[in-house]
C-alpha cells in the first residue's frame, strides 16, 4: 500500500552519512526560498533571470559557498555553485531553470507573482515550472555544504536561464562557453515527479529518462490573387488546406525505446486488467493498428509517447471575404522521438503533403537529437533504492516526456540526465503549467527536498 507522503518514510531510511538534517528547518527554508523566487518576474521573452541569480548568490555568499553568475546577454543569467567531493567519481549536476513562461494577467484568478500560500497550496507562476526544482536543488546543495558531507562526487548546482525558449541563452550557452563548470556524469533536472491521489497518498513515482524533441515547421503556399467569385486552381488557402489535412491525417510509425518499453511494462503490472491488456498488446512482437487505437483511447499522452507527433497549430491567410489571397501560411508543431533524424523527417513530410507548391521551412533547432538516459545506471538505480526505502511498494516508472527540457542538450553532450521534481495531483498532472493559475502543493514540495537529498547521497555520497 502507498505510504502517506511527508515524514512517514523517514524512519525507513538506512543512514547514508553522518549528517542528521533538521528537516523541519530545511523544509521551511526551502519553502521561503521558493516563495522569494516566484515573487521575481523572470518571464519570457525578457527573462531577466539575473534577479533570481542574484537572490540565490546572496544566500550562498552568506553561507561562505562560492558561486558564479554567467550572463549570455545582459540580464540573461545562470548561476553555478559547487560542493567538492574526493574526485573518485565524476560530478553530479543538479539543475533547474530560472525563467518562466509569459503571463496573461487578465486570465488569472490571483496575482501570478504574489506567491500566496492558501490551504497548503502555493499559487504563483513558476511554482510548478520550475522554481520548485530550483529551490529544492539549491537547498540540497546548501545543506551538503553546511554539514560537510563526505562525497565521492562533486555536486554542482545550476540555476539556468532561457529554458522556456529552448535554452540557447542558457544550457546551450553554458555547455558551449563554460562546459567545464558543469561537466558531470549525471544530472537531475525537471520533468519527473511523484503522483498522489485525493487521499494525499503517493500512487507512483515517475523518473524522466527520455523526451521528445521539437521539430516545428512553417508552411507557405503562394498563388494567384483574384476575385472570390472566380475559383483558381492555385488558390493558396485551398492548396495549403490540402497539405495540412494530409499531415493531420498522417500517423508516423510507432516504436518503443528502452524508456517507453519499461514504462508500459511497469504500468501493466499496476493497472487494472483491461488497461494492462492494452499495454501488454503494444509490448508484444506484432502489435496491431487496433492495439494502438486502444492505447490512444486510454490517453492521448500514451499515443504521443510511442510515435513522432504532428499537430497543426496556426493557420493564416486572407484578408477579405471576396478576395483570394496571394499567400497562406501554417505552423505545425512536430514532437519527434529522441532518435528521429530531422532531415529524413522533413523529406518524408514533403512527400506526405504531396503539394509541390507548398514550401516547408523548419524552425531553428534548439533541442538536439539524443539517446535516452540508461536505466541500469547508478543514478536511476539510486532513485529506485531511495524511493523503495522511503515509500515501500509505491511503483517507480521511467518515463518519456512529450515536451522538451534542457536535458536534451545535456544528453547530447554525454551527461545522463534524469528528471524528478515535486509531486503533482493525479487529477491534474499539468498543475497549471504554462497556463493560468499555476500552483504547487507545499507538503509534496517539501517531501521532494528530502527525497532529493537522499538520492544525492545515494549517487554521490561516500560509503
Amino acid at each position: 500500500m502507498p505510504i502517506r507522503h511527508g515524514l512517514a518514510g523517514l524512519a525507513l531510511l538506512a543512514p547514508l552519512a553522518a549528517a542528521d538534517p533538521d528537516w523541519r528547518q530545511i523544509k521551511a527554508e526551502a519553502l521561503d526560498t521558493l516563495v522569494e523566487l516566484v515573487r521575481l518576474d523572470t518571464s519570457q521573452p525578457d527573462g531577466n533571470e539575473i534577479l533570481a541569480a542574484r537572490l540565490l548568490k546572496s544566500k550562498l555568499d552568506r553561507e561562505g559557498l562560492a558561486s558564479e553568475i554567467f550572463e549570455s546577454e545582459p540580464g540573461r543569467a545562470s548561476l553555478v555553485a559547487r560542493v567538492s567531493g574526493n574526485g573518485s567519481k565524476r560530478p553530479l549536476l543538479l539543475l533547474g531553470h530560472l525563467d518562466v513562461v509569459a503571463v496573461e494577467r487578465d486570465e488569472w484568478s490571483f496575482d501570478p507573482f504574489e506567491g500566496a500560500i492558501r490551504d497548503g497550496i502555493l499559487y504563483a507562476r513558476g511554482s510548478s515550472d520550475d522554481k520548485g526544482v530550483v529551490a529544492g536543488s539549491f537547498h540540497v546543495l546548501l545543506e551538503l555544504h553546511r554539514q560537510k558531507v563526505p562525497l565521492d562526487r562533486d555536486v554542482i548546482f545550476l540555476g539556468v536561464a532561457d529554458e522556456e525558449a529552448g535554452g540557447t541563452l542558457g544550457i546551450t550557452y553554458m555547455l558551449q562557453r563554460h562546459g567545464d563548470k558543469i561537466a558531470a556524469e549525471y544530472a537531475i533536472n525537471e520533468a519527473g515527479k511523484g503522483v498522489f491521489d485525493r487521499t494525499l497518498d503517493y500512487v507512483r513515482f515517475e523518473i524522466q529518462t527520455a523526451e521528445k524533441t521539437p521539430r516545428r515547421i512553417d508552411l507557405r503556399a503562394a498563388g494567384t490573387s483574384g476575385h472570390g467569385s472566380i475559383p483558381l486552381l492555385d488558390n493558396p488557402i485551398g492548396v495549403l488546406a490540402r497539405a495540412v489535412g494530409r499531415l493531420f491525417d498522417h500517423e508516423m510509425p510507432p516504436r518503443l525505446n528502452e524508456t517507453t518499453r519499461e514504462y508500459f511494462t511497469r504500468l501493466a503490472e499496476i493497472s487494472d486488467p483491461d488497461k494492462a491488456a492494452v499495454f501488454r498488446a503494444i509490448l508484444s512482437d506484432k502489435p496491431s493498428p487496433e492495439d494502438y487505437e486502444r492505447l490512444r483511447a486510454l490517453s492521448p499522452v500514451y499515443h504521443s509517447m510511442v510515435r513522432t507527433s504532428i499537430s497543426p497549430t496556426i493557420l493564416r491567410g486572407g484578408y477579405l471575404k471576396n478576395v483570394i489571397p496571394s499567400e497562406a501560411h501554417a505552423t505545425v508543431d512536430i514532437r519527434a522521438l529522441p532518435d528521429e533524424d530531422p532531415e529524413r523527417l522533413f523529406s518524408l513530410l514533403k512527400q506526405v503533403m504531396a503539394e509541390p507548391a507548398v514550401d516547408l521551412v523548419p524552425h531553428p533547432q534548439t533541442r538536439p537529437s539524443h539517446d535516452p538516459s540508461p536505466l541500469l545506471s547508478d543514478a536511476f538505480k539510486g532513485f529506485e533504492a531511495v524511493l523503495e526505502r522511503m515509500y515501500p511498494g509505491v511503483p517507480v516508472l521511467p518515463t518519456m516526456s512529450t515536451g522538451a527540457t534542457d536535458s536534451a542538450q545535456l544528453r547530447a553532450a554525454g551527461i545522463h540526465s534524469y528528471g524528478f521534481g515535486p509531486a503533482r495531483p493525479e487529477w491534474d498532472l499539468a498543475s497549471g503549467i504554462h497556463g493560468k493559475d499555476e500552483y504547487l502543493y507545499v507538503e509534496p514540495f517539501q517531501d521532494y527536498v528530502e527525497i532529493l537529498w537522499n538520492v544525492v547521497l545515494e549517487i554521490a555520497g561516500s560509503d
